[in-house]
C-alpha cells in the first residue's frame, strides 16, 4: 500500500533534476507551502507531492516561465505497480470520465521491470474500458487519454483531455 501519492510527474534533462525541482517549488509554494519535489532513480524524472488538485497544479505551472522542465503530467491516483493493480485502479478512475461511445486511448510509459511492457498495460486496461464502460479506442483524436506512468514500484494514473499535459515546445522559453 502506498502511503502518499505523488500528484505530478515532471520530466527534465539528465542532471537538471535539482533545477527542475527548484522551479516547481518556486511556482507552487505560494499555493501550497508543503509542496515537495523528489528525484527518482530514473534520470530526468521527478515526482511532486502537493495538497493541490493535480490538474489545478498543472494550470498554475502552465502560466509560469520555466527553463528546464520538459513535461508536467498530472497524476490523479497511484498504486503499487502490478498489471492487476493498474487495470483495477485505471478502470475505477475511467468510470468517472468515460461513458458508452466515448473515444479514448491508453498511453503507458514504463520505467522499471514491474510489468511485462507498456503495451501489455495499454491492451489490458483498454480491453477492460471497452468491455465494462463501452468506450471506443481511437488512436487519431481520442476524447480522453488514460495516462499510466510507471515509476518503478509506483504507478500513477490519470484520465486526461487534450492539453492537460504540459509539453515544452522547442528550446528555452515557457511551457505550453
Amino acid at each position: 500500500m502506498i502511503e502518499k501519492c505523488p500528484k505530478l510527474l515532471v520530466t527534465t534533462s539528465k542532471g537538471k533534476e535539482n533545477q527542475a525541482i527548484e522551479e516547481i517549488l518556486n511556482i507552487l509554494f505560494e499555493y501550497d507551502n508543503s509542496v515537495q519535489g523528489l528525484k527518482t532513480e530514473y534520470d530526468g524524472v521527478i515526482l511532486v507531492y502537493t495538497s493541490l488538485n493535480p490538474k489545478e497544479a498543472v494550470k498554475i505551472i502552465r502560466n509560469k516561465p520555466t527553463s528546464v522542465i520538459f513535461k508536467v503530467i498530472p497524476l490523479e491516483t497511484c498504486v503499487e505497480t502490478s498489471l492487476e493493480n493498474i487495470v483495477s485502479a485505471g478502470l475505477k478512475l475511467a468510470v468517472k470520465y468515460i461513458s458508452k461511445g466515448d473515444s479514448f486511448i491508453v498511453d503507458c510509459v514504463r520505467r522499471g521491470r514491474y510489468v511485462p511492457s507498456s503495451v501489455s498495460v495499454e491492451k489490458a486496461l483498454g480491453k477492460e474500458i471497452v468491455q465494462k464502460l463501452g468506450g471506443i479506442v481511437s488512436f487519431k483524436k481520442p476524447k480522453y487519454i488514460v495516462k499510466v506512468e510507471i515509476i518503478g514500484k509506483i504507478s500513477g494514473i490519470s484520465v486526461l483531455k487534450e492539453g492537460e499535459i504540459i509539453r515544452r515546445r522547442g528550446r528555452g522559453g515557457t511551457v505550453k
